[in-house]
C-alpha cells in the first residue's frame, strides 16, 4: 500500500538533508534541490499538488540523482494526480539512482499491480524485501499480489511471513483461513479462526467463513451458531440471514427460517429468491395468503424463475386443492422450460 505522500515522507524528512549531503558534495546545486523539496511539501499540504509536480521537477533539475525528489514525484502522480506510467517513470528513476531505496521499490511495486504488470510488480516487491527482509508493508504487499493473481500457496506463503514479521493480525489470520478453506485444508483454516477470533471477536467474514466451512461439513448446528455470531456483529448482513434461512427450514424450523427471509427481502426486497423461499416456509406455516402473495411477488420479480411457477402450482394444488390454478402455474413451467414427470402426466390426464 502507498502512504499518502505527505505522511511517508514528512516522517523521514528530519534526515533529509543528511542524506543529500552523503549522496552529494555540499554545493548551491544541492541546497537549490532541497529549498525546491521543502517548497514542495508545503505545496502539498495545501493541496497544490501540480505546483508541487513543478517544484519537484526544479529539484530535480537542480540535482538529478535527487532520489527522494523522484520518489516524491511519483507519488505525487500516483495518489493525487492519477497519472500511473509518470509516476512509474518517476519511481524508476528512484531506484536508478538509490537502488537500496526499499520504499521506492515497494511503491513501484503497488503502481505496476495497478497498472496489471504482475510480473514486474513482483519483481520489485522481491527487491524491496531482498534490500529489507522485515519489511511487513512489502510482504504484505507481495501477499496481495498474489491473491490477485490467484495463486493460493505464494499467498500463503506470503501471508505467513507477514504474520511473523506482525504476530496477532487479524486480517492477514482471516486471508490465511481464507487460502487455506479455498485449498481444502479445513482443520488449518478453522486453526487460523480460532486465532482470529480470540483477538477479534467481532470479526465477521470470520464467522461467516466459520459457518461456510461448518455448512460443508454437515455440522449445522455449528454453522447456525457461526452465523447467529455474524448476525450479532451486523444485523443488516446479508449473507447469515440467507444461510440461516435455509439451515432452519432444512431442521424444520419454519418460524425462524421465515424470519430469517423476511430480513433478506428487507434489505434486499427486489430478490425473486428471498421471496420465493419464505413463500415455501410461510406455505409450511400455513400462512397461505402470504405464502401466495410471496410466490406471486418472485414471479412478478423474475417472469422467468421456473421454481416459482412450480412451487405455486404446488401450492394450488395441494394447499388450496384448487386444480385449475395449478395447471395454469404448471403449464407455466414448461412453456419456459422446466420438465417434470408427474407434472407431465398430470396435464396429459387433464386434457385427455
Amino acid at each position: 500500500m502507498i502512504m499518502h505522500p505527505s505522511v511517508s515522507l514528512l516522517r523521514r524528512f528530519g534526515i533529509l538533508a543528511c542524506l543529500i549531503c552523503l549522496l552529494s558534495p555540499v554545493t548551491t546545486f544541492a541546497d537549490e534541490a532541497l529549498n525546491r523539496f521543502n517548497q514542495a511539501h508545503k505545496l502539498m499540504q495545501q493541496g497544490q499538488y501540480e505546483q508541487a509536480v513543478q517544484s519537484l521537477q526544479a529539484a530535480i533539475r537542480a540535482y538529478p540523482h535527487f532520489a527522494e525528489a523522484h520518489h516524491l514525484l511519483g507519488l505525487v502522480y500516483f495518489t493525487e494526480l492519477k497519472q500511473p506510467e509518470k509516476a512509474i517513470e518517476a519511481l524508476q528513476q528512484a531506484v536508478s539512482y538509490y537502488p537500496n531505496f526499499a520504499r521506492a521499490h515497494l511503491d513501484l511495486g503497488t503502481v505496476l499491480l495497478h497498472q496489471q504488470k504482475t510480473v514486474e510488480a513482483e519483481q520489485a516487491y522481491k527487491k524491496a524485501l531482498e534490500l529489507y527482509p522485515r519489511f511487513h508493508e512489502a510482504q504484505l504487499a507481495l501477499a496481495h499480489l498474489y491473491e490477485q493473481t490467484q495463486e493460493p500457496q505464494k499467498a500463503i506463503h506470503a501471508l505467513s511471513r507477514t504474520l511473523e514479521l506482525q504476530p496477532r493480525q487479524p486480517e492477514i489470520l482471516y486471508k490465511l483461513a481464507y487460502w487455506q478453506n479455498r485449498l481444502g485444508e479445513s482443520a488449518q483454516a478453522q486453526d487460523f479462526l480460532r486465532q482470529l477470533h480470540k483477538i477479534k471477536p467481532n470479526h465477521l467474514d470470520g464467522w461467516l467463513l466459520q459457518g461456510e466451512i461448518a455448512e460443508r461439513q454437515q455440522q449445522k448446528n455449528a454453522a447456525i451458531e457461526a452465523y447467529e455470531q455474524a448476525i450479532a456483529i451486523d444485523g443488516n448482513a446479508l449473507a447469515p440471514h440467507y444461510a440461516l434461512g435455509f439451515l432452519y427450514q432444512e431442521q424444520g424450523n419454519s418460524q425462524q427460517a421465515a424470519e430469517h427471509f423476511t430480513k433478506v427481502i428487507e434489505l434486499t426486497p427486489q430478490n425473486p429468491e428471498a421471496h420465493l423461499n419464505l413463500g415455501v416456509v410461510l406455505a409450511s406455516l400455513k400462512r397461505f395468503e402470504e405464502a401466495e402473495t410471496a410466490y406471486q411477488t418472485a414471479i412478478s420479480l423474475d417472469p422467468n424463475l421456473l421454481d416459482a411457477y412450480y412451487n405455486l402450482g404446488v401450492f394450488y394444488e395441494f394447499h388450496q386443492k384448487d386444480t385449475e390454478k395449478a395447471l395454469r402455474q404448471y403449464e407455466e413451467f414448461l412453456k419456459r422450460g422446466g420438465t417434470d414427470e408427474r407434472i407431465e402426466k398430470l396435464i396429459e390426464k387433464v386434457k385427455s
